[in-house]
């Protein structure tokens, strides 16, 4: 007997369905991944189960009982646990004080019995092999275990089904090992998970089962995921096949457009080398902290560098700052949007001009129709899905705020555009999207360098492929010449008879 039943859920807002007619089932033990793009119905199923939302039509069951979940205390109550991809805990709180929240154990005469509380804290952690001080505040811990803290106080409300909403969003590499061996600990012991992510080498690694949504409709549930190719998993999810995903090249490459000499910046770049050409891409490859983010940080002017040289068109710049590198034609989409390339209380409209106000300006003064009239041209333009310009991007789903950070940065009339880790934590889609931006500059003769951790983008979209290892740039590559086995073996320090080496 399955231990999740979802029975013909439908639930509609104003008129449009975010679920229509939606019927799988999960399996006790598994780890059960929820698939599909943004807008395919994932979210609102997950808060139909824990009783954000009542669903129109259909019904669920647990454990073969129909039950009417009212509440996310009533989900708990059906031992079904949730850990939020936004942090639910409490800063200024104790890790023990987080776990036990309002189920915090007394003495006799009512206080909360600090004692109890932090040995019961270490119990659970240890069941999950971990060891954090539960007297320490939440906001002196790193994001990796403030989520295993999130898993703690789920734990402790005796789940027998855990929600892990894009649980690996923030995590470095180590730390996503750390947190799939949690997971298959508790799945060993009989832990049911409902896994939701967009990254398919994880869902392929951590899942044994999954179901695919693709506009509010259930499309196929995959009974053993080890069977089947990450290639067949997206044409499930975006209904085309992936050589579709990586749209064609026919960007003409030119003369060099940006040159970088012998860049070092102290302890994290080393005699960094290399150009890059109107209508290339370069990409960026490496293992996190090989240098790639602080080598583009360096062009940008963000990072003071000790030694190097950067040229444009062979002439000399001189960046000192962001501001430097904005006035020279470079832009730097970041890794973190949400907290360097986004003002995510700031509307849409806002965000785009942000970077070049002069854009907008009418004998000196601010044009706010020329504003508009702009902005929605790159609305248009780039698929950016909003009702109104003037909603703060807070709102927007990540591929449309990335869509905005690429507005703000072609609106500053760039020639070199330098983008680390565009699509992070976006899904198949809109991925498919952002490739074809990035083609379209460089088809207009820009100069464009992607910065990936993911080898299948870096291999799709990339005319050539800059290796880093220890903050040196070690190799590169055309892209005829690469696969992902080479890439790594260069990536982890791998060496040959190696040309264009920065030494």
């Amino acid at each position: 007997m399955p231990i999740i039943e979802f029975c013909n859920i439908t639930k509609a807002f104003s008129g449009v369905k975010a679920l229509d007619d939606v019927s799988f089932s999960i399996e006790k033990g598994h780890v059960h991944c929820l698939m599909g793009e943004n807008g395919a119905g994932k979210s609102t199923l997950i808060k139909i189960l824990t009783g954000v939302y009542q669903a129109d039509e259909g019904e669920i069951k647990i454990k073969g009982e129909t039950v009417k979940i009212r509440d996310i205390y009533h989900s708990r109550k059906l031992h079904i646990g949730t850990v939020f991809q936004e942090n639910s805990l409490l800063p200024h709180l104790s890790v023990a004080e987080n776990i036990f929240l309002t189920r915090e154990p007394k003495t006799k005469t009512g206080l909360i019995n600090y004692k109890e509380m932090y040995e019961k804290s270490l119990e659970w952690e240890k069941k999950l092999g971990v060891s954090i001080d539960p007297k320490e505040k939440v906001r002196n811990l790193s994001v990796a275990e403030q989520q295993i803290v999130e898993i703690v106080k789920v734990l402790s409300q005796d789940p027998e089904i855990i929600i892990l909403d894009e649980p690996t969003s923030s995590l470095s590499d180590n730390e996503i090992e750390n947190l799939f061996e949690i997971i298959k600990r508790l799945q060993d012991n009989g832990m049911t998970f409902i896994y939701v992510s967009h990254r398919m080498e994880e869902i392929k690694e951590i899942g044994t089962s999954g179901t695919v949504l693709r506009d509010g409709k259930f499309i196929v549930t995959i009974n053993d995921i080890k069977k089947i190719s990450i290639e067949e998993i997206i044409t499930y999810i975006v209904g085309r096949p992936l050589n579709q995903i990586y749209p064609p090249r026919h960007a003409e490459i030119g003369n060099v457009l940006l040159e970088v000499k012998n860049l070092s910046v102290p302890g994290l770049v080393h005699h960094v080398s290399f150009q890059v050409r109107r209508g290339e891409v370069l990409g960026f490859s490496g293992l996190v902290g090989a240098g790639r983010t602080e080598t583009a940080k360096a062009v940008f002017g963000d990072l003071k560098k000790s030694e190097g040289t950067i040229f444009k068109e062979g002439d000399k710049l001189s960046i000192k700052s962001p501001k430097d590198a904005i006035r020279c034609g470079i832009s730097l989409l970041t890794e973190n949007r949400k907290e360097e390339g986004l003002f995510l209380e700031k509307s849409v409209s806002w965000n785009v001009v942000s970077a070049s106000l002069d854009t907008i300006k009418s004998h000196g003064f601010l044009n706010f129709r020329k504003e508009r009239n702009l902005v929605k041209d790159y609305v248009k333009a780039l698929g950016i899905k909003v009702a109104n310009v003037e909603r703060p991007v807070k709102y927007l789903s990540g591929g449309n705020q990335q869509k905005v950070v690429f507005a703000k940065w072609l609106n500053a009339g760039s020639q070199i555009y330098i983008f680390d880790e565009p699509t992070r934590g976006i899904d198949v889609g809109a991925k498919s999207e952002i490739y074809g931006i990035i083609n379209q500059l460089a088809e207009q003769g820009k100069a464009v360098i992607v910065i990936s951790s993911e080898l299948p983008e870096i291999l799709g979209i990339c005319d050539r492929i800059a290796i880093f290892h220890e903050g040196k740039l070690v190799k590169e590559l055309d892209r005829q010449d690469a696969d992902q086995e080479k890439i790594m073996y260069y990536a982890i320090g791998g060496r040959d008879k190696v040309e264009n080496i920065s030494e």
